[in-house]
Formats: C-alpha cells, structure tokens, sequence
C-alpha cells in the first residue's frame, strides 16, 4: 500500500471517439452527439454497440497507436515548464504490439529531442499507474501515456459474449484511445513553484486474484486511514462483475462517500478505453472534481485489476465547476 500525498498531476491529456482532447472529448460526450456506433450480427437482429476514432488517418493498430501517443506527447509539452525538458517517457500499448518496433519509433519520432528516457512496456491501466509513481522514486518528473483498442479485438469480445448489445446489457462497449498525465515530485513544485492540476493521495491496488468484492476491500481499507471519500469517479462497466463490486463497495461503506448512488461513469461518456482508461479517468476527475475537494477514483480495468485513488484538484485551474 502506498501513500503517494506528495505526488502531483502537472498535465493530462485525453483523445477518445468523441474528440481529440480532453475538453472536446468531454464536452461532445456529454452532448450526447451520437457517440456510439452498433453493429449487426450476422443473424440480421442483434445489434453491439462500440466507439471508434475515426478523426485519425491511420487504419493499423500500430500506426493508429503512434499518431495517438505523437499527439499526447504534444500536447502534454505544451503544459511542460521548460525547465523540465527534457523529461523521461513511459509508454503503455497494447499486447498485440513490439514492444520493439514501438521503442525504435520513439527513438526515432518528431518529438525524440524533447524526451530524456523512455520505457515502453504493456500493463493493465492500474498497474500502469503504480509503475508511473514509482518512477518517481528515480525522476523528479515524467510523462506517462498509454494507448489502447478493444475495438481492434471486436469480433472476438462479441464471441466472448463480452460486448454490450440489444439482447446483452451486461457487457462492456469496446472504444479505443489514449490518455496521458506530466507527474511530479513535491520537491519541484516547491523548487520551481509550479501550480499543479491535483495531488494525489491515498492509492491501494489489487492487482491478483480479484472478485466481485475485491473493492469492497479496497473501500474498507481506505476507510481504516481515511473519513471521507468524497464524489465518485469510476471506469466501471456494464459487466456484471463491476456493478455487483461496486454494489458491495457502497454496501461496506457508502456513508464515506458523496452521493455515491451517481457516480461520474467514463464509460458512459466513451465507451471502454481497455488498459489507457485508468488515465483517462485519472484526467476526466481532474476536470470536473470541485475545486480543493478530495475525490475518489475507483479504477476497474476489463482483464480484472481493482485501483482505489485519491486525490485533491487545485482551485486555481479553471475548467469544471467550482
């Protein structure tokens, strides 16, 4: 268990079906502008439903994975104090990719002079985040990204009988993005007098071994050092798996959250970002938290791993309410 209070979010990033930036993205979501795309079986009937970037000019996992991680680290400079730069790099694509080829394009792509050391490596998004904090044991700072698409293995989560459809709600929506945070230690936001986004605090994960009530453990064991939870931001799905988790959660402790019968659902607003939702959720609830509030993310990530997270948005950024 970790204890991650001086750890801060000094930029984020997130690129879905629905925009390429967080604010877009979000705000377009929350139209409710179409954002789902279903398809037919073959028995002419049953309809899944899915979401897919078509914003990009790449049609192959891998090439469509670059332009996404190209983007991120663009626009995660833009937020970059100079100082910084260069900083180190960690990069999590999906298995279905080389870790190689991906290491030699990175070394290669436009952006290669403005990173200091990078680390490619394929986790799930929980296991990502805990490996993106602890490179701050060794760097000041670092910019972490990671990338996924389930719709890239739709035929096959249909097969699995894992995709939300007109005869199946219990299933997840498979969509595809990417999503990536700057952290940092708290010695350089006194140093250089950063404003950071967030700070991060209490982090627990389960990472083995998970059941329906893993986050009721989780929820239980934060209570035993934390009082109050605050609102809820959650990947969970539609599986069933989730819901019933999380129905054991609020069962455990709902009296320490703030009205946890809604909680903000990424995945309503985007579909199932497979191993990036756990930064995407990460960047969504530094949005839209309330200013100087603490909030808590519970990260559920579709291969089984459970993530609790807590964390503090600054009053000095200037989107989401106040």
């Amino acid at each position: 268990m970790n204890n991650n209070s001086a750890r801060f979010v000094i930029g984020m990033e997130a690129m879905t079906p629905t925009g390429m930036n967080l604010d877009i993205a979000t705000t377009v979501a929350k139209a409710d502008l179409g954002r789902f795309d279903q398809t037919v079986d073959l028995d002419g009937i049953e309809r899944f439903t899915y979401a897919n970037i078509e914003y990009t000019s790449k049609t192959s996992l891998f090439d469509k994975c670059k332009e996404l991680i190209e983007s991120l680290i663009g626009s995660l400079l833009k937020q970059l104090p100079k100082a910084l730069k260069p900083i180190p790099l960690l990069v999590n694509i999906p298995e279905a990719l080389s870790v190689v080829a991906m290491s030699e394009w990175l070394n290669e792509c436009r952006h290669c002079d403005s990173i200091s050391h990078y680390e490619v490596v394929q986790q799930s998004g929980p296991s990502h985040l805990t490996t993106s904090l602890a490179k701050l044991n060794q760097f000041d700072a670092i910019m972490s990204i990671s990338v996924d698409s389930l719709v890239d293995d739709l035929s096959g989560l249909i097969d699995a009988g894992q995709v939300m459809s007109s005869s199946n709600p219990w299933g997840i929506i498979p969509s595809e993005g990417g999503a990536g945070v700057i952290l940092c230690r708290n010695n350089l936001v006194k140093t250089l007098k950063l404003k950071p986004l967030a700070q991060l605090g209490y982090f627990d994960l389960e990472a083995a071994n998970t059941t329906r009530r893993t986050m009721m453990k989780l929820v239980r064991n934060a209570s035993r050092k934390i009082k109050n939870f605050g609102p809820v931001f959650t990947d969970m799905t539609n599986l069933r798996s989730h819901t019933e988790d999380y129905g054991f959660a609020l069962g455990a402790r709902a009296e320490y959250f703030e009205n946890p019968q809604q909680p903000t659902l990424i995945n309503d607003l985007w579909g199932t970002l497979g191993r990036c939702s756990a930064l995407a959720l990460l960047a969504s609830a530094i949005r839209d938290a309330p200013n100087s509030k603490q909030v808590t993310l519970l990260m559920f990530d579709v291969q089984g791993e459970r993530a609790l997270l807590q964390l503090v948005r600054m009053k000095h950024i200037g989107f989401g309410p106040s």
